[in-house]
């Protein structure tokens, strides 16, 4: 996805918000951090913000309309409670709640796929 340059405005927006958030670049003593403490600082924040997003889009996926059918029997699946789900992803962890289906017949719970 390319971002518009609105997107992007805003974008830069929520990020002096953030610096705001994180502080400016001195130690709580005064000091002067280094360009590393500050890179470290700005890596964590954004890491953080970006499993936030990654949850929340993932939680907004909508289901099937109709019920998914079973994969090893073909049949139409009941639903089932949904399940916690939590991924280690290379800018943190992701927590959502995946649904879940039922097969009567074959006795097994599947996910069903949301595309």
């Amino acid at each position: 996805m390319k971002l518009s340059v609105t997107q992007r405005e805003r974008l830069a927006e929520i990020a002096r918000e953030a610096k705001e958030i994180v502080g400016g670049s001195l130690h709580p003593d005064g000091r002067a951090m280094t360009f590393m403490e500050l890179e470290d600082e700005c890596i964590e924040a954004g890491d953080l913000i970006t499993s936030a997003m990654l949850g929340q889009r993932v939680a907004e996926r909508q289901p099937p309309q109709q019920l998914p059918c079973c994969p090893t029997c073909d049949r139409e699946g009941a639903p089932g409670p949904d399940e916690p789900r939590v991924l280690q992803t290379d800018r943190g962890e992701v927590s959502w709640m995946e649904p879940t289906c039922y097969c009567r017949h074959c006795r097994r719970s599947f996910f069903p796929s949301l595309g």
